[in-house]
């Protein structure tokens, strides 16, 4: 499934970089969150956020695709395995 799903999900990143400002025109408008944080102007804010989002939803599923991503706990080792004669000893 993730063979099928993760291309689709990279080219939505690739689509989210590629027209940042018309999505932020036609569907989100400024986001007040990322034009406190990424700066004011022109070429900053929210296409910014936009173009950080599809870049960040693009490496996740190249990430996802070859099975790299992190899942779940870690879970702490098994003990050392002990000999005969210390089991008997104990």
């Amino acid at each position: 499934m993730r063979f099928f799903l993760a291309p689709l999900v990279f080219i939505v990143g690739f689509l989210c970089m590629r027209y940042s400002v018309a999505i932020t025109d036609q569907f989100t408008g400024k986001i007040d969150l990322a034009e406190k944080y990424l700066g004011t102007g022109i070429g900053a804010g929210t296409y910014t956020f936009w173009k950080l989002f599809g870049l960040a939803m693009c490496v996740l599923s190249v990430l996802w695709l070859f099975n790299m991503l992190p899942s779940g706990f870690a879970t702490p080792p098994s003990p050392a395995p002990t000999s005969m004669i210390a089991q008997i000893l104990v």
